[in-house]
């Protein structure tokens, strides 16, 4: 019914955020791991409406793909809307759909809400859904950037000083890139001491 929104941020608390659209401010349920700009700035947020008896209820993401993942958790049996968003919260969307795909259960068991019997029916239940989905690709991807990221660690690097480093680098090569031409990039903006930028 609404599936997206654009407009000024007005308001981001611990439950979701305030934005504006044609002189209507919507309250859109969102992920507390999601960033957000200073309010004033104009954000997009693709949205899924959840009907209850007693409320209708908005919860937005600021990616289709957060949006897809949220609708096929919704899918699961057991898993509501609140449900669905803790886990996305604990896992990014790529992340989550990696460790359906490979089937680890451990990852899996891990998030909140989630035990040995939900897991299992997330594998069941989902795994197909997410490489019709597209997510295979995603899935592919993510594992090359672990590529990436264990070879660093094991050249005696930091997981932290790695990290910020590592995603400007994936940003700028862009999906393509294979693992010796990022771990590359990433060791020449060490090099240069850009580990702080």
């Amino acid at each position: 019914m609404i599936g997206y929104l654009r407009g000024p941020l007005l308001q981001v608390t611990a439950e979701g955020i305030l934005l504006e659209t044609g002189g209507i401010g919507w309250h859109v349920r969102t992920s507390p791991a999601e960033h957000w700009p200073p309010l004033g700035t104009e954000v997009a947020v693709y949205t899924h409406l959840v009907v209850k008896e007693d409320a209708l209820e908005l919860y937005g993401f600021t990616s289709p793909k957060g949006l897809k993942l949220f609708t096929l958790l919704l899918g699961v049996a057991g898993i509501g809307p609140r449900g669905a968003m803790q886990i996305l919260a604990a896992a990014d969307p790529d992340r989550l759909a990696q460790a359906i795909v490979a089937e680890d259960t451990a990852f899996l068991t891990a998030l909140p809400g989630i035990g040995t019997k939900k897991a299992k029916r997330l594998l069941l239940e989902l795994k197909d859904a997410l490489l019709k989905a597209g997510f295979a690709a995603a899935v592919s991807e993510r594992a090359d950037n672990d590529e990436a990221l264990a070879a660093l660690l094991a050249l005696g690097y930091g997981r932290e000083e790695i990290g910020r480093v590592l995603a400007r680098v994936e940003a700028e090569l862009g999906p393509g890139a294979d693992t010796a031409a990022v771990v590359q990039a990433v060791l020449k903006i060490m090099g240069r001491g850009g580990g702080a930028a």
